[in-house]
C-alpha cells in the first residue's frame, strides 16, 4: 500500500526562541493593557442568573447540574469554571473577569502559535516562511485588542464563547504540533480532550473535528483519502467527543430560547441572519456603535434583505471557488462561515437575532486573511518595509485597544450598556433593557414605560415589568403580566419566580386559596426557595385565621396544619393549631398541641392560657386556674388573660 503523500516527521522550522518569546509577550502586553478597565465592571445582564443567583456554582460538586433554560445549563465546564471562581473569591467581580481575560491571552496565544506554525508548513514556507513570526504577531495583536471581542471578555457571561474558543484552539494546534512532534500520541490526546471539554463549552465547538479534517487535507495531505488514511483513528477520537455534546443537549437544557422548537421558523431566522452577518464584517473594519441588545428576530422577506443575501451567498461563492483554486484562502472562507454558522443559520435562537460574541473565532479567520493576504500580494510586499508594516500594525494596534477601551468603559454599568444599544440598535431588547436596569436601580416610574415597550416580544422583561409593577403596588397587572409569562414560556427559569410573586400579590390581596396554589407550584419547581416557603407558610395561617374568623375551625385546623409542615418548629402556628383545635370541640387535641408549644416555649403566656380554656371546658377547674395562674405570671398586664382567671375563679367558688 503506498504511503501517504505527508509531511515527513520532522520538527517544523520554528526560529530562533527568543524572537518567539518577544512577540508573545507583546500580545499578551497589548491585551492586558486593553482590558485592563474592565476588571472592575459589575455583574450585568445574564450575570445576575448565571452567577451571582446561581447557587449551583457555590459548590463545585453541584455546579455540574445548573438549572435548565440558564445562560450556562448544558454548559457544565463553563459552570465549573465559575465555581471555581466563586470558591477563590465568592462574588468579587474581579476574579471573574481576571479569568476571562487569562482566557482571551490564552486564546490570543493559541491564535499566534497555529498561524506560525502553519505559515512555516512546507506548502507555504516558502512564501511566508520566513515572515511567519510577525505575520502571526500581526494577526494575534489585531484580534487580541480588536473591540468586537469586548463581549466575550467583558461580558463575564458569556466565558461560553471564549473557553469553547479555547478549547476549539486547543484542539487545532494540538493537532497540528502532533504532525512533527516526536511525542505525537501525546498532542493527539491533547487534541481529543480539548475537543471533548470544548462540547461541554458550547455547541459551536460541535464543527471543530471537521475543521481539523479540512485543515489537513489543506495544508498537510494531498487527498481526503491520505488524511483518513494516515489520521482515521485520530479523527475518530475527535468524533466521539460529539457523544458529549450529544448528552448535553439532548434533555434541551435551554429549548426556551434556542432549537428548532421555538416560536422562530428556520427561514425567517435565516432571512434575518443575512443582514447580521454583514454588519458583523463591517463591525470587523470600523468597529463602532457596538451593541449589545440586537432584539429578536422578526417577520421579513427575502426581497427586504435581498441586497444582504446577495453579498453573503456571493462571499460564500468565493469561498467554494477559493477551495479550488486557493485552498489556503479557501480554509480561512470556510472557517469564518463554519465557526458562524451554529449560530447564524438555520438553527433559531428566539431571544436575540444577533450577537456580536459570534465573531469570536470567525474574526481570527478575517484578520489572518488580511494580513497574510496583503502580505501574499507582491506588489504591496516590495513597496512595504518591515519597519513600515509593523509601524501600521502597531498603529492600528493602537487605534483598536482605545476602542477596547471605550467599549469597556460602557460596561462600567448595566444602564449604560443598555442605553448605548438603545441609542444605536433601537429595539423590544433593548428597551426592556435599559428598563430593568432603571428598575434594578430603584427607579422604578421611569422603568415601567421602558418595561412595556419590551415585555412585547422579551419574556425576560416581561417577568421584570411584572415585578416593577408588584413593588410599585399595581398588583392587578402584576399579576396579569406574570399570567402571560407563565403561560406562554412555562419553562423559562423566571417562572418559579414569577409564580412566587403572583402568589405573593394575591395574599396581599387576601386571595388565600389562589396565593396557596401558585406558592405551591413555584415551591414544587423550585424546592430550595425559602422565601416561596415562607410566603407559602404565611398564606396557610392568614387562610386559617380567616376561616376561624367565619367559624369554620375544622378546615382553619386543615390550614394551620398545612403551615406546620412548612415551618415546623414554630411556636405561633402550634399556637393557631391549638386554639382551633379548641374552637372546634377537639379539646383533647388542642390540649396537646398546647403543651408542646408550653415544652418547646415556657415563657408563651397564650398558650398556658389555651391550656387553662381547654380544662375549664373539660371542668377541671382546679388546674384549669392553676394554668391561668401561671400564664398571669408570665403576663400580668395582659387583661384577657387575667379575665379567664377570675371567671375560673367564680366558676369554681358557684361549685
Amino acid at each position: 500500500m503506498p504511503r501517504p503523500n505527508r509531511t515527513t516527521k520532522r520538527s517544523a522550522p520554528s526560529g530562533a526562541p527568543s524572537a518567539i518569546w518577544w512577540r508573545i509577550a507583546l500580545i499578551l502586553l497589548a491585551g492586558a493593557l486593553a482590558y485592563s478597565n474592565s476588571l472592575s465592571g459589575p455583574f450585568v445582564f445574564d450575570d445576575e442568573t448565571a452567577i451571582v443567583g446561581n447557587p449551583a456554582i457555590r459548590s463545585l460538586s453541584t455546579a455540574l447540574a445548573p438549572q435548565m433554560n440558564s445562560p450556562v445549563a448544558g454548559r457544565p465546564a463553563v459552570a465549573l469554571s465559575f465555581a471555581a471562581n466563586f470558591a477563590l473569591g465568592e462574588l468579587n467581580v474581579r476574579v471573574y473577569h481576571a479569568t476571562n481575560i487569562a482566557i482571551h491571552l490564552a486564546c490570543a496565544l493559541l491564535l499566534f502559535g497555529i498561524v506560525r506554525r502553519t505559515l512555516m508548513l512546507p506548502r507555504l514556507e516558502q512564501q511566508f516562511g520566513p515572515a511567519a513570526a510577525n505575520l502571526a504577531l500581526a494577526t494575534g495583536l489585531l484580534w487580541v485588542v480588536h473591540p468586537l471581542n469586548t463581549e466575550p471578555v467583558s461580558y463575564l457571561t458569556q466565558r461560553t464563547e471564549s473557553m469553547m474558543a479555547l478549547c476549539y484552539l486547543t484542539t487545532l494546534y494540538a493537532s497540528l504540533r502532533a504532525h512533527f512532534s516526536p511525542r505525537p500520541a501525546t498532542w493527539r490526546a491533547l487534541a481529543i480532550l480539548s475537543c471533548a471539554a470544548g462540547m461541554a463549552c458550547k455547541e459551536t465547538m460541535a464543527t471543530v473535528p471537521f475543521m481539523v479534517v479540512l485543515f489537513d487535507r489543506i495544508f498537510v495531505f494531498g487527498s481526503f483519502a491520505q488524511a483518513l488514511s494516515a489520521r482515521w483513528r485520530f479523527y475518530g477520537g475527535l468524533a466521539l467527543s460529539w457523544i458529549v455534546l450529544l448528552y448535553l443537549i439532548l434533555p434541551g437544557p435551554r429549548h426556551g430560547s434556542a432549537g428548532f422548537s421555538t416560536p422562530v421558523d428556520s427561514w425567517t431566522y435565516l432571512l434575518n441572519q443575512a443582514r447580521m452577518i454583514v454588519r458583523y464584517l463591517r463591525l470587523v473594519l470600523w468597529p463602532r456603535d457596538l451593541v449589545m441588545h440586537y432584539g429578536a428576530p422578526f417577520a421579513v422577506t427575502l426581497a427586504a434583505v435581498l441586497p444582504y443575501a446577495v453579498a453573503v451567498a456571493g462571499l460564500l461563492l468565493l469561498t467554494v471557488m477559493c477551495l479550488r483554486w486557493q485552498p489556503a484562502v479557501g480554509f480561512l472562507g470556510v472557517w469564518v462561515f463554519v465557526t458562524l454558522a451554529p449560530a447564524s443559520s438555520v438553527i433559531p435562537i428566539a431571544t436575540e437575532v444577533g450577537a456580536e460574541r459570534r465573531m469570536y473565532l470567525p474574526l481570527m479567520g478575517i484578520l489572518a486573511l488580511i494580513v497574510c493576504g496583503l502580505y501574499g500580494i507582491e506588489s504591496i510586499r516590495q513597496r512595504t518595509s518591515s519597519r513600515h508594516a509593523m509601524l501600521i500594525v502597531a498603529t492600528l494596534t493602537i487605534v483598536l485597544g482605545a476602542g477596547t477601551i471605550a467599549r469597556n468603559q460602557e460596561y462600567a454599568s448595566g444602564l449604560s450598556l443598555a442605553q448605548a444599544s438603545l441609542s444605536r440598535w433601537p429595539s423590544d431588547l433593548a428597551h426592556g433593557a435599559v428598563g430593568s436596569e432603571l428598575a434594578r436601580l430603584h427607579r422604578d416610574t421611569e422603568a415601567l414605560p421602558e418595561l412595556r415597550i419590551g415585555a412585547r416580544t422579551d419574556p425576560r422583561t416581561r417577568y421584570n415589568l411584572g415585578i416593577t409593577l408588584f413593588n410599585l403596588k399595581q398588583l392587578d397587572e402584576s399579576i396579569a403580566a406574570l399570567q402571560v409569562l407563565v403561560d406562554e414560556h412555562p419553562s423559562r427559569e423566571e417562572i418559579p419566580w414569577a409564580r412566587r410573586t403572583i402568589g405573593y400579590a394575591l395574599s396581599l390581596q387576601g386571595r388565600w386559596p389562589q396565593a396557596i396554589n401558585e406558592l405551591r407550584v413555584a415551591l414544587s419547581m423550585a424546592p430550595n426557595d425559602s422565601q416561596a416557603k415562607t410566603l407559602l407558610a404565611a398564606a396557610y395561617v392568614n387562610e386559617g385565621l380567616a376561616l376561624a374568623d367565619a367559624g369554620r375551625f375544622t378546615d382553619a385546623v386543615q390550614s394551620f396544619r398545612e403551615a406546620l409542615k412548612i415551618e415546623p418548629d414554630s411556636i405561633r402556628l402550634r399556637h393557631n393549631l391549638a386554639a382551633a383545635l379548641i374552637d372546634s370541640g377537639d379539646l383533647a387535641g388542642g390540649l396537646a398541641e398546647a403543651r408542646q408549644t408550653v415544652a418547646r416555649d415556657p415563657a408563651d403566656a397564650s398558650s398556658y392560657d389555651l391550656i387553662g380554656r381547654a380544662l375549664a371546658m373539660q371542668g377541671n377547674l382546679d388546674e384549669a386556674i392553676t394554668q391561668f395562674e401561671q400564664a398571669a405570671r408570665l403576663a400580668p398586664n395582659d387583661a384577657a388573660i387575667q379575665d379567664d382567671l377570675q371567671r375560673a375563679l367564680a366558676a369554681r367558688g358557684r361549685q
